[in-house]
């Protein structure tokens, strides 16, 4: 594929900010964690830019729906894979986008370099939204993935592995990508695991990260986020009746456990 630079000043456009559009030069570390993706699985690409990631997956010999924001980057792509019948464009602001209806709907697979200023609403759409969604993966900024793959800490760490595994897979320098940002990015991969559905986990979460340095029993007792749901009263009186399994819980702070505890907190409260 051409330099990025010389892609996009044939296409009279510059690189947005406010769409983080970095594009990726050196693809290599994708390539080498592409296995991530089972063959056969249909893909979607969120954000594909210029092609970098849909070329190696392409070559792989996926068939791919790809959902680009960018008017004239989506026009060029429908214009590249116009006599492929394996791919599939769709224009506009995936967070817009039904994913329980086709074309989304019919991949089992997502990938994508994602923008650094929305990560987590793209995470939490396709691992929490998009079921249908088995396989991930995922370039985003290195910080936020090392958080992510443990599994703790935050309130998004925590909604991710309770949907399946979260995988560190890969680095990537910032010099990989035209312009240059200015932090670093890795890959992350994640594999779907069959779980309790806990469709109020993430008020929970809200909830209990409320407040960073507050125990657990003063964030979920003065949260502002439980007022305004139906489920708040009876949580209040589910944690004034703690067994003490769960009392030992409350004294801790939301960034001091992990994805196991915090489902066992929800499952008694929701018993």
């Amino acid at each position: 594929m051409q330099h990025p630079s010389k892609i996009i000043k044939e296409l009279g456009i510059a690189p947005l900010k406010k769409l983080g559009q970095n594009f990726q030069i050196d693809t290599h570390a994708v390539a080498n964690a592409a296995d991530n993706i089972p063959r056969g699985a249909k893909i979607l690409e969120i954000g594909p830019g210029l092609g970098a990631w849909t070329e190696i997956f392409l070559a792989r010999g996926h068939a791919m729906v790809l959902c680009e924001k960018d008017r004239t980057l989506a026009a060029r792509l429908t214009d590249l894979y116009r006599d492929d019948n394996r791919v599939t464009v769709v224009g506009g602001d995936f967070l817009e986008h039904d994913v329980s209806q086709p074309p989304l709907s019919e991949c089992s697979a997502a990938i994508g370099n994602l923008p650094f200023y929305v990560t987590s609403e793209l995470l939490l759409r396709v691992v929490v939204d998009a079921k249908q969604i088995k396989n991930a993966l995922f370039g985003i900024q290195r910080e936020v993935a090392e958080r992510i793959a443990s599994g703790r800490g935050s309130s998004l760490a925590i909604a991710l592995a309770a949907h399946g595994r979260i995988t560190p897979v890969g680095k990537i320098s910032r010099s990989s990508f035209y312009p240059i940002p200015n932090v670093d990015a890795a890959m992350i991969a994640f594999e779907r695991r069959e779980a309790t559905e806990r469709p109020h986990l993430r008020l929970l979460l809200k909830a209990a990260f409320w407040g960073k340095r507050k125990t657990l029993a003063v964030a979920l007792k003065k949260n502002p986020f439980w007022p305004t749901s139906h489920l708040g009263d009876e949580w209040l009186k589910r944690i004034a009746a703690a067994p003490a399994t769960v009392s030992a819980l409350l004294t801790l702070r939301a960034d001091q456990i992990g994805v196991e505890d915090f489902c066992a907190l929800y499952d008694y409260l929701n018993t």
